[in-house]
């Protein structure tokens, strides 16, 4: 695969205070390891991709909203999503797992993160161990307690909703089984 003429080599890249709006033309740079992007007005993650050497990504202080359309980048080591306007349903982190060689991560500031405080923490935990820091925090192994006692929490609460539901399927209310799913989803 051939990158954009003049980029095959690029390996560091700031655009600091740019007034960017978007990640056009932010892909197929091979090379590129770091991409500083911080401060500027990107809404979405979703047109970057096609860098397989990035290792720290830097889009701190922007206007990202949504973590659905984070892109799949192998190499990455160092994500910073802070001071963003990122609102998570639930609180729940998705696609964290991609990166599988993550390990800091920086959400500070966003609405979501602002919201449940510490427990961002277990929150990263359960969808990526490897990372090792969160914001200036390195994890612990209380960090890590606290995740897996999180975990069977969520578990036995799975466990005993499906229960509740059997047993209310098994009496023949099936309309109230399809309406606490329904709630479930929203």
């Amino acid at each position: 695969m051939d990158g954009f003429l003049g980029h095959e080599n690029l390996a560091y890249l700031e655009l600091k205070k740019n007034k960017l709006t978007n990640l056009l033309g932010f892909g197929n740079m091979f090379a590129l390891q770091e991409l500083l992007l911080n401060e500027n007005e990107i809404t979405s993650l979703s047109q970057l991709g096609n860098l397989p050497a990035l290792k720290k990504l830097d889009l701190n202080a922007n206007k990202i909203t949504r973590l659905e359309d984070l892109p799949h980048l192998p190499a990455l080591e160092s994500l910073d999503l802070g001071a963003n306007l990122i609102e998570v349903p639930n609180g729940d982190i998705p696609n964290l797992a991609l990166y599988k060689n993550l390990k800091f991560l920086n959400m500070a500031g966003n609405p979501f993160a602002d919201a449940i405080g510490d427990k961002i923490k277990i929150e990263v935990i359960l969808m990526n161990k490897k990372i090792k820091f969160v914001g200036e925090e390195e994890l612990n192994e209380d960090d890590h307690a606290a995740a897996k006692e999180e975990m069977k929490e969520r578990f036995k609460a799975a466990v005993e909703a499906e229960r509740l539901a059997a047993e209310k399927l098994a009496r023949g209310e099936v309309d109230q089984v399809n309406a606490d799913l329904s709630e479930d989803q929203e």
